[in-house]
């Protein structure tokens, strides 16, 4: 509760600087502290996007402020996150569901190679446009994006919310106010894309997994690796029990025949990760 706080008035105090006449100003005070703290990287401001640029050795992330993650920063979060069941390889096909602004396409891109592929489905259209500025920012050539909300059907588009805070990743989708999206199952997915295989899916989509997983029942047999972000910590912080979906994810993994574990960690939304291998 502690960080939350401080992070909450970190942004706060940014809010209240940030402006045309002292973008100037933070792009040379994030860039001195990033040198400062051992991450050299040089900071600039987006007028496209209303973000902050981080460039790196590496490449280049696109971020709400200008303090935000590296894209060797994101290889590390992954790594800590959604790796701990497998690591995907060269020449793998990834599925990201739930893509965001690219935190995770950037590393992906770069573990699967020129011979790879990672497929990146974002609801969000605003995010959906960050996600695709941050591809092409970095040419990243062996990632493709999906706009599109996975889900069990795909009849008709389903509303997403949208939180008000810029590059937010936690908007839902469901519910009956916000953006109407498209929808897509998993089935469709693959066969759209002509895939023949799924080496690795990391999903964290706000609550939306179960749905996204009963749309991939005639595909799970075609995928190896998942970790899978469920969200029974928001069931608990908020006293909404659509949020608790851990104990059906489990049983729709096992059933399509993977070894599913869990793991141990103080951070409740990093310890309600499923991670499943066949």
């Amino acid at each position: 509760a502690v960080m939350v706080h401080r992070m909450s008035l970190k942004h706060t105090v940014f809010h209240r600087v940030n402006g045309p006449s002292t973008r100037r100003l933070l792009e040379l005070a994030g860039t001195a502290v990033a040198s400062a703290t051992g991450g050299k990287a040089k900071i600039t401001y987006d007028p496209q996007s209303g973000g902050w640029l981080k460039q790196t050795d590496g490449g280049v992330t696109l971020n709400p402020y200008p303090y935000g993650m590296s894209i060797e920063q994101c290889m590390e979060f992954s790594k800590d996150v959604f790796f701990r069941g497998y690591t995907p390889q060269p020449g793998d096909i990834v599925l990201d569901v739930g893509a965001g602004t690219g935190t995770e396409a950037l590393p992906l891109s770069k573990l699967v190679g020129e011979t790879g592929k990672v497929v990146c489905i974002e609801a969000h259209p605003a995010t959906f446009d960050i996600l695709e500025r941050v591809c092409k920012l970095n040419n990243l050539t062996n990632v493709e994006c999906v706009h599109a909300a996975l889900m069990d059907t795909s009849a008709e588009p389903i509303m997403i919310s949208n939180m008000r805070e810029s590059f937010c990743q936690e908007n839902r989708v469901g519910g009956t106010e916000g953006i109407p999206v498209p929808t897509i199952t998993m089935t469709e997915l693959v066969a759209k894309l002509n895939l023949d295989r799924i080496d690795f899916i990391k999903m964290n989509i706000e609550g939306a997994e179960l749905p996204a997983l009963r749309g991939a029942a005639d595909v799970l047999p075609l995928v190896r690796h998942a970790a899978i972000g469920c969200h029974d910590f928001l069931a608990d912080e908020t006293g909404d029990d659509s949020y608790r979906t851990e104990k059906e994810v489990r049983e729709i993994l096992a059933d399509a025949g993977f070894t599913v574990k869990g793991t141990q960690d103080t951070r409740p939304w990093a310890a309600s990760y499923l991670f499943a291998s066949r």
